[in-house]
């Protein structure tokens, strides 16, 4: 039933369509209805939901490091960004497909705030790759914070030194957790030039992971109280960027993220510090795989059952040679049969003559 409120609204439903109110407007829409979604549609919703779900557990992972300052499309962004790189998988195909499948390099250069942009902010360019025994290194070239650092801060009295930071996480999602495997950070005065160098993470790289790294710049900051160096950066100034992305090189045998969680959180409460593997809480994509896997595997013996009824080892022109024969068969049979019928209407005997009368034999 639909009614109409106080202020000229119409509210409800009458029949099949709903009415309601949207800033001050009266709309009229037809009632949700329930569709049987096809293959097709059941993988496409699947694979957006898995998309969703692994961009959200991305930004959970790197937010101790970009905290709140970001701009209001970072999500949309990243979402975007994790969604062509599933689907540009080469591999798989969709509904049997996640990051490990994927093109990686459609994160790379990925901005967590464009009001700030790692890439301009920084006017030299890390050089991050893989060496001979599969450890991430970045190579720097000589910084000169003056010339090489673009910020809202220059000639500010308060900016007495930068720290450029950068972040590997190795991420599982076939396991479904992910690691923090190290940092590396570079504290440098305001002024002065500090000599080019490699940064190498040494950490153990757990199996089956892809790794990512992230990159940012602080403006630093005295405290005279405290005399520690504290952070400029807000909302609108905080440059961090993803700047490489490298696929997994192995993989894990099944109830290896759990057993790794267990033993390092188990590790971290002896120590007192916090843990560095996460299990990624509220991810399905496995469970949607799997679930796919089946159906198509349920839908393959049917049409295999269908085929076996309808064609039993025969081709086409077999069965139909096979028919002809058969009513060749037939017609013949018909003919004799037709034959002896008329013999026997020959030499029939009326016996209808013979009623009542005696008969020797």
């Amino acid at each position: 039933m639909a009614v109409i409120d106080s202020k000229g609204g119409i509210h409800g439903t009458a029949g099949s369509v709903v009415y309601r109110s949207y800033r001050g407007m009266n709309i009229v829409q037809g009632r949700p209805r329930r569709f049987k979604q096809t293959q097709a549609s059941q993988e496409a919703a699947g694979e957006f939901g898995l998309i969703s779900q692994a961009s959200k557990i991305l930004r959970e992972a790197f937010r101790p490091f970009y905290h709140h300052f970001y701009d209001g499309g970072m999500v949309n962004r990243m979402t975007a960004a994790v969604s062509r790189a599933i689907r540009g998988s080469r591999s798989r195909e969709r509904g049997d497909r996640d990051l490990h499948d994927g093109e990686l390099s459609f994160l790379e250069g990925l901005e967590f705030n464009e009001y700030s942009k790692f890439s301009q902010v920084l006017q030299i360019r890390p050089q991050v790759r893989r060496n001979e025994k599969g450890q991430v290194t970045i190579s720097l070239p000589e910084i000169d914070p003056r010339r090489d650092f673009v910020t809202p801060f220059k000639g500010h009295y308060r900016v007495t030194g930068y720290r450029l930071s950068f972040v590997l996480v190795g991420f599982n999602f076939k396991e479904e957790f992910y690691e923090y495997i190290g940092e590396k950070k570079i504290v440098m005065e305001s002024s002065g030039l500090n000599a080019a160098q490699e940064l190498v993470f040494e950490q153990e790289v757990p199996k089956g992971c892809l790794l990512l790294v992230l990159g940012m710049l602080e403006c630093m900051a005295a405290n005279i109280y405290t005399y520690e160096q504290e952070p400029l950066n807000s909302k609108d100034f905080n440059p961090v960027s993803l700047i490489a992305a490298f696929q997994s090189e192995d993989e894990a045998e099944a109830g290896y993220g759990e057993s790794r969680a267990i033993q390092h959180h188990e590790e971290a409460t002896a120590s007192g510090v916090a843990p560095r593997i996460q299990i990624m809480a509220g991810y399905r994509g496995n469970g949607f795989q799997s679930s796919m896997r089946k159906q198509r595997a349920a839908a393959g013996g049917e049409r295999k059952s269908i085929e076996a009824e309808e064609s039993p080892g025969l081709s086409g022109q077999e069965r139909q040679q096979q028919l002809q024969e058969m009513d060749q068969i037939v017609r013949e049979k018909l003919r004799e049969m037709s034959g002896h019928s008329a013999i026997a209407k020959e030499t029939a005997i009326d016996t209808s003559k013979l009623m009542g009368k005696r008969v020797k034999f």
